[in-house]
C-alpha cells in the first residue's frame, strides 16, 4: 500500500471519475483504475461499484475513504511539524455563480471543520488563480484548473405579478418593449440576457443594471422591470409579488473548477463532495 496509491483512491472517492482524477494527476486513465484495483486485491475487498458508464463508492469505500482521508491529513501535518512550518488550513473559494447554493456548503463544511478558514470571493472579476475551487457558468482553459462536474439549470423570465398576469408561457411579444433588469456587464447573467433576448429577435431595454443579485431581486420585486434569472439558483429569493415565466427553453451549466493539486488537502477533497452534494439535492428538488 503505497502514498501516491491512497492518494489516488482519495481523489477518486470524490471525483467517482477515474478519468478525472487522471487528469488531475496527468496520468493516463488506466494508471488510475490499475492502481485501485491492485489496492482492492491487497485490502480484499471491492471499494467501487462498476457499470459500463461510471464508478461509485460503495460502502465499504466510503468507511476506507473516511479513515483513509484522515490519516493522510495527519502526515500531511507531521510533516509540516517536523519542518517547522505551522499548516495553513485556508479553503479560497472564487464564487462567481450560485451564491445560495455555495453558501449552503460552506455552512455544512464550517460545522465538520470548524479550523479551516474560508476565504470567499464573489464576482466575475474573480482572478482563477487564488483559489482552491471556482463555481462559475463561464467556461474557461486554465492549466492549474480541471472542471470536475456541471450542473444545468433551467433560466426563467421573473416578473411582478401585474406586470404579467395570467401568462405562465411567454413569447418574445410579450416582454420585447418591457423594461429589463439584469446584473452589470461584468456578470455573466448580463451577457446570458442579451442572448437570449437576441435569440428572440429583439434587443433588450435594460432599465437598471446592478452588482448584488438582491438589488436585482428588489428592483423585479418594486415593478421596475423584469429579468432573466437562474431557476435552481435563486429559487425561493424572490417575494411573493414575484411570478416566474418560460420564455422557450434557456438554460446555463453551472460548473465546478478544481484546481490541479496532488497534494491538496483533505478538506479541500471534503468540501468538493459537500458542494457536489448540495447541487445534486438542489437539482433534484427543481
Amino acid at each position: 500500500m503505497e502514498l501516491l496509491q491512497l492518494t489516488y483512491f482519495c481523489d477518486a472517492a470524490v471525483t467517482q471519475n477515474f478519468s478525472q482524477t487522471a487528469k488531475r494527476f496527468n496520468v493516463p486513465p488506466s494508471n488510475i483504475s490499475q492502481s485501485i484495483k491492485r489496492l482492492e486485491d491487497e485490502l480484499g475487498a471491492a471499494l467501487f461499484s462498476r457499470t459500463a458508464n461510471r464508478v461509485m463508492l460503495n460502502d465499504r469505500g466510503e468507511a476506507f475513504y473516511r479513515e483513509v482521508s484522515e490519516a493522510l491529513g495527519m502526515i500531511r501535518h507531521a510533516a509540516n511539524t517536523v519542518g517547522g512550518a505551522e499548516e495553513e488550513r485556508v479553503l479560497r473559494l472564487g464564487i462567481r455563480i450560485s451564491r445560495r447554493i455555495a453558501m449552503q456548503a460552506v455552512a455544512a463544511f464550517q460545522s465538520q471543520y470548524p479550523g479551516v478558514n474560508i476565504v470567499a470571493e464573489h464576482g466575475d472579476h474573480t482572478q482563477n488563480d487564488d483559489f482552491d475551487m471556482i463555481i462559475s457558468d463561464a467556461t474557461f482553459a486554465h492549466p492549474e484548473f480541471v472542471k470536475d462536474r456541471s450542473f444545468r439549470e433551467q433560466v426563467l423570465l421573473a416578473a411582478r405579478k401585474d406586470l404579467l398576469p395570467g401568462k405562465v408561457q411567454l413569447s418574445a411579444a410579450d416582454i420585447m418593449d418591457k423594461p429589463f433588469i439584469t446584473m452589470s456587464e461584468n456578470y455573466s447573467m448580463y451577457a446570458l440576457t442579451q442572448e437570449i433576448c437576441r435569440d428572440l429577435g429583439f434587443r433588450p431595454r435594460i432599465a437598471l443594471q446592478g452588482e448584488d443579485p438582491v438589488y436585482v431581486r428588489r428592483c423585479v420585486a418594486l415593478g421596475l422591470g423584469i429579468a432573466f434569472v437562474p431557476a435552481t439558483s435563486w429559487r425561493g429569493q424572490f417575494s411573493d409579488e414575484v411570478e416566474l415565466h418560460c420564455v422557450g427553453q434557456y438554460s446555463r451549466d453551472v460548473c465546478i473548477y478544481r484546481r490541479k493539486n496532488i497534494h491538496a488537502p483533505e478538506y479541500v477533497h471534503a468540501f468538493y463532495g459537500i458542494l457536489v452534494k448540495e447541487f445534486e439535492r438542489e437539482m433534484a428538488e427543481t
